[in-house]
């Protein structure tokens, strides 16, 4: 399974990502973040969960890349924060990032604290929204989300589960089957 959160925002913004999710990640055996953890020490804890692949949001001021890629499951992944796109969350302007700047089928992003599973031509957008359920630039507060997402046995075939943290406890909001045999 991959855990992805993102716009943790701790601690300007939040005290710390709820301990169901810190499970979940704990689980995982590849972690993604999207940006804006805030603060180097989220990122270093985070890290020592296990394997992570993190970039660059706008309210992170440490080392960290813009963009990575990655590949499971005979599909390439980007990971992209969304900064700079107007309006956030564009589509179109994910879209092209995806396929003609990183070159990939699946795109994670953030940015926006909006959850969504979308599937456009030649690629799908991956937002898990915010992992501690904060406020900020276009959204307000929210209940906290992440995305599971387990490869299948059949290549190129995953299945999503967006997760919402309510009330202490774990929902899954969707659940979508990924197929993205051509």
């Amino acid at each position: 399974m991959i855990a992805i959160v993102s716009d943790s925002h701790i601690p300007t913004r939040a005290e710390k990502i709820p301990e169901q999710f810190r499970e979940k990640m704990k689980e995982a055996e590849l972690i993604i973040h999207a940006g804006d953890f805030a603060e180097k020490p989220v990122y270093n804890s985070i890290d020592e969960y296990g394997e992570l692949i993190a970039v660059k949001g706008n309210c992170d001021f440490f080392d960290l890349p813009n963009s990575e890629t990655f590949q499971r499951n005979q599909v390439k992944f980007g990971v992209y924060h969304g900064t700079g796109i107007t309006p956030r969350g564009n589509h179109k302007t994910l879209q092209k990032i995806a396929v003609q700047d990183l070159e990939t089928e699946i795109l994670i992003t953030g940015h926006t604290h909006h959850e969504e599973i979308t599937e456009l031509e030649n690629c799908t957008i991956i937002n898990p929204g915010t992992c501690t359920g904060v406020g900020g630039g276009s959204s307000t507060k929210s209940n906290p989300t992440m995305i599971e997402l387990h490869p299948q046995q059949k290549e190129k075939t995953f299945k999503i589960k967006l997760l919402e943290l309510e009330n202490g406890k774990i929902q899954e909001k969707q659940t979508k089957e990924l197929n993205l045999q051509h």
